[in-house]
């Protein structure tokens, strides 16, 4: 991590992350339309290489970056040299900002998408992270949420940690008393038959969950993001 905090990135607007993974274009055209900033966590720019866009900031140990040079004059590169972390969690904590929504860290490879789900888990509780995959918007959150959804959607909650609900209102089952726990029950394919969602876990319960939804909610989702 950065010893010093004064070295974080500040932002005033959710940022739009970009990794080294499957991008859809569009989604991020999409996103970048909404006049939120750019930030691409190492090879993640070289999906941006020929597009008419330059992140406000390159993040990573530039191991994975093709062309270095590209860019050196066209945006900031922040060199982070420590090898114990992926170059997601060096964004993560590299950034000060109201959100983060990332896309690129899932796909291609398996393990670099287990690798962002570790990075969810690390910092989920500190940041406001959305993560997007070919067909899914994931939400890490803690505590109580409240949403408005379109019924029917299909809706899931995936436990990054251990976590006891008290209730859940607008789901067709039910999250009343239970607890979540990889390797001891998930919540998938659990769909909305109410526009008001709320999940409220056990009080003192801190643990984290993911929302998943499909990436054809994603304006909806952001709508209520932050």
């Amino acid at each position: 991590m950065l010893a010093d905090k004064s070295q974080q990135l500040q932002f005033s607007q959710p940022v739009v992350l970009v990794g080294g993974g499957d991008v859809n274009l569009a989604v991020l055209r999409g996103l970048l339309a909404r006049g939120w900033p750019l930030v691409a966590a190492d090879g993640g720019a070289n999906s941006l290489h020929d597009q008419e866009v330059a992140p406000a900031a390159i993040i990573g140990d530039m191991d994975s970056l093709d062309d270095p040079a590209h860019w050196q004059s066209r945006t900031r590169l922040l060199h982070v040299t420590e090898q114990d972390t992926t170059d997601f969690e060096k964004c993560l904590y590299s950034i000060n900002a109201p959100g983060i929504v990332a896309l690129g860290f899932t796909g291609k490879r398996f393990d670099h998408t287990l690798a962002a789900l570790h990075s969810l888990s690390v910092y989920g509780r500190e940041a406001n992270i959305m993560l997007l995959a070919e067909q899914d918007v994931m939400w890490a959150r803690h505590g109580r949420t409240r949403l408005q959804l379109q019924s029917g959607m299909r809706f899931s909650v995936y436990p990054l940690t251990r976590v006891g609900f008290d209730s859940s209102r607008g789901l067709e089952y039910a999250l009343d008393g239970l607890v979540l726990e990889q390797g001891l029950a998930i919540g998938t394919s659990n769909r909305v038959i109410e526009p008001g969602v709320e999940i409220r876990t056990r009080a003192g319960d801190d643990g984290l969950y993911l929302l998943i939804t499909p990436l054809e909610s994603l304006a909806l989702m952001l709508n209520q993001w932050v």
